[in-house]
């Protein structure tokens, strides 16, 4: 079972997608990432079928289209099916691949009439979805009205979700190699204080009594993983916990978690974890007086 396949099936994060669509009416699809499931996914569909098979293959191609800017940006986008609904997607990111989305809708801003509806039957014709136009009007009058104001809350929710299932993907990766690879649990205790962190491939062969180029081989076919890509998932983990500390300037969190160029650590900071460490440290800030406020009542 793939990574993603243990997130997206485990009770905790089934809890939060019901609770999700239960908050925002809004129903939530995870989705594996077209490349690793390698086929079509229909169940992410407005109504599956609703605008039959022509409908359906203009839906796929908008969701391979949504999905493709949301992984190369690492951040959410929004977009419309056929029908004229919109739908957003956000990537999650794990380890620097995307490996799922969270989709979220159908739902609409505005209501289907005058202006609106004209233009929309003309762009079914063009499509070649004409005779559609009044199953689209019904998946309209079906699917919810959301605010802009509950739209920039949906996305912030989003966020959190993708967020999370990232930190727990990631867990999941190095759980995982330890558990395979002895040479990577001799290796970890060999990286117990934070100077340690900052050691060459040179360096730990010869703690370990091996040669350089041998460790190299021998930990990618331990782990699955190179031990630059390794140790750069180690340090993002130790900046995120010190950037939890309002006081420690971000600078400060990329050396002391072993990083030793501002510029690199920010773009691995980005591809790990899908935002910058600024994003990352006001969207923990966010969450946190989220919890604080019904406390507070």
């Amino acid at each position: 079972m793939d990574t993603w396949q243990q997130l997206a099936e485990s009770d905790a994060v089934r809890r939060q997608q019901v609770a999700f669509a239960c908050a925002t009416g809004l129903p939530l699809t995870l989705l594996p990432a077209s490349e690793v499931a390698g086929a079509q996914v229909p169940s992410a569909l407005c109504v599956n079928g609703c605008l039959g098979a022509r409908g359906c293959q203009l839906c796929q191609g908008s969701l391979l289209s949504a999905e493709h800017d949301a992984s190369h940006t690492g951040r959410w986008t929004q977009f419309d099916c056929p029908a004229g609904l919109s739908k957003v997607l956000m990537p999650v990111m794990i380890g620097g691949r995307h490996v799922g989305s969270l989709l979220a809708g159908p739902f609409h801003v505005v209501p289907l009439k005058g202006l609106r509806q004209r233009r929309l039957t003309r762009q079914l014709k063009a499509s070649g979805l004409g005779s559609r136009a009044d199953i689209a009007k019904a998946s309209w009058n079906s699917s919810p009205t959301v605010t802009r104001e509950k739209l920039r809350a949906i996305e912030t929710l989003l966020e959190m979700f993708a967020q999370y299932l990232a930190e727990c993907g990631q867990r999941l990766l190095l759980h995982e190699a330890g558990r395979q690879s002895p040479l990577l649990q001799k290796i970890e205790a060999q990286l117990t204080e934070p100077s340690d962190r900052a050691l060459t491939v040179r360096e730990l062969a010869e703690r370990l009594h091996i040669s350089p180029c041998y460790f190299c081989k021998l930990f990618r076919k331990q782990t699955g993983l190179t031990f630059t890509a390794y140790r750069t998932q180690v340090r993002v983990e130790a900046a995120k916990q010190l950037l939890l500390d309002p006081a420690r300037r971000v600078s400060e969190a990329a050396y002391e978690s072993g990083f030793d160029s501002i510029p690199y650590f920010n773009r691995a900071f980005r591809r790990h974890v899908g935002c910058s460490p600024s994003e990352f440290r006001a969207r923990q800030a966010r969450a946190i007086r989220g919890k604080e406020l019904p406390n507070r009542a």
